[in-house]
């Protein structure tokens, strides 16, 4: 049976790492990604994690992380500091938890998992504003792109979680989708479709299964990447002892193409509140899109932002910036941070804010060029 193949022609990327530089800290704060969720903090240096691992923080003395030549490596390694569950290994998590999220599109991880015995990967979604469960069954809400064991490599697994009833009479008949890996040593892209009707799991490239899409999961959702470790019988880190390492080349999020006139719905959303800043953005792009970030009275929300959207194409990315203003006017800064110039208009990157809108309403005075490093600042009033 031949599979089908995601063609990307109808999508527009909307977040990409290709780690080329190093951008994690502790809180996202300036950042691309998060390396403890606020949530499941367990000290000052650490996320409790899950299965036998911890998740740390560089500033706990042990440092899971290293990018080079184009690739996030993320080691674990038996317990080494006083940060952590005492006695749990040490890793790395990245999140975009109150930076970055999005509802439906293509969500890819290309990646090199690790083989050894007890290694745990996973890239996942989970949902900016969680829904109760109804039943209270223990469900929750939950998309994981791919999760893959060190003992058996070429297992892919990938699903749902939702509190939806009906499809958790039978898990793994409703909600889950297995494939193998031919050959599972090397890099391997694993994708997800999230669509209003269905969701669509890849592995390089190729349609591997479909489920409908639950009711539960209509709502912008963030991502995690992670290697956690597990001391199970089955899959058991503690048996060898030796440090365990995977490979991230890359994690790239697409928006589908509105396929019918109007303004497009948001792009990608930063930040969390009831506040709906949407700025329209479009770029210049020469040797690299043009990056930028978002400022709300003097404090930064989300990362860093990278425009996609070309500005002689005539369409635009929509950035959803959330908030919890309070009444009266409020400065909003745009800062263009990587020009890039070669003497003539087609080797110039710049940014263009193209417009914007609060709660609804069109902010006046809210359109710029910014054709070198700068900043823009206008305001907006909040009622």
């Amino acid at each position: 049976m031949k599979l089908s193949a995601i063609d990307l022609s109808k999508y527009q990327l909307t977040f990409d790492d290709e780690f080329n530089t190093r951008s994690i800290s502790q809180t996202g704060n300036g950042t691309t990604w998060a390396d403890i969720r606020p949530q499941w903090r367990f000290d000052a240096n650490s996320d409790i994690g899950f299965g036998n691992s911890s998740f740390v923080d560089p500033s706990s003395g042990y440092d899971p992380f290293k990018v080079s030549n184009g690739v996030l490596t993320i080691t674990a390694v038996p317990d080494r500091t006083g940060s952590g569950y005492p006695g749990a290994w040490e890793s790395g998590l990245i999140t975009t938890q109150g930076h970055f999220s999005q509802t439906y599109g293509y969500f890819e991880i290309r990646a090199d998992f690790s083989n050894l015995a007890g290694a745990w990967d996973a890239f996942w979604l989970l949902p900016d504003h969680v829904i109760a469960d109804p039943y209270n069954a223990g469900h929750w809400q939950e998309l994981d792109v791919v999760e893959n064991y060190g003992s058996f490599e070429r297992g892919v697994y990938s699903g749902i979680h939702t509190t939806d009833a009906a499809p958790n009479q039978n898990w793994q008949q409703n909600l889950q989708v297995y494939s193998e890996l031919p050959q599972p040593a090397g890099f391997h892209a694993y994708g997800m479709d999230w669509n209003e009707d269905t969701i669509g799991f890849y592995v390089d490239g190729q349609l591997v299964g479909t489920k409908p899409t639950p009711s539960d999961m209509h709502g912008p959702m963030y991502l995690l990447a992670n290697l956690a470790t597990q001391n199970d019988i089955h899959n058991n880190a503690d048996i060898a002892k030796v440090p365990i390492s995977s490979q991230i080349d890359y994690i790239r999020v697409y928006s589908h193409h509105p396929e019918t006139g109007g303004a497009p719905p948001p792009s990608s959303t930063i930040g969390t509140g009831p506040d709906k800043l949407v700025l329209s953005i479009s770029e210049d792009a020469y040797l690299g899109d043009a990056r930028y970030r978002i400022e709300v009275d003097g404090t930064q929300v989300g990362g860093i932002q990278t425009a996609h959207s070309l500005h002689g194409s005539g369409q635009t990315d929509q950035l959803l910036v959330q908030g919890d203003w309070t009444h009266g006017s409020h400065d909003v800064a745009v800062t263009f941070l990587n020009d890039a110039w070669d003497g003539t208009p087609t080797t110039d990157r710049n940014l263009y804010l193209e417009g914007a809108s609060y709660d609804g309403t069109d902010v006046p005075d809210a359109t710029h060029a910014l054709m070198g490093v700068s900043t823009f600042h206008f305001h907006v009033f909040d009622v």
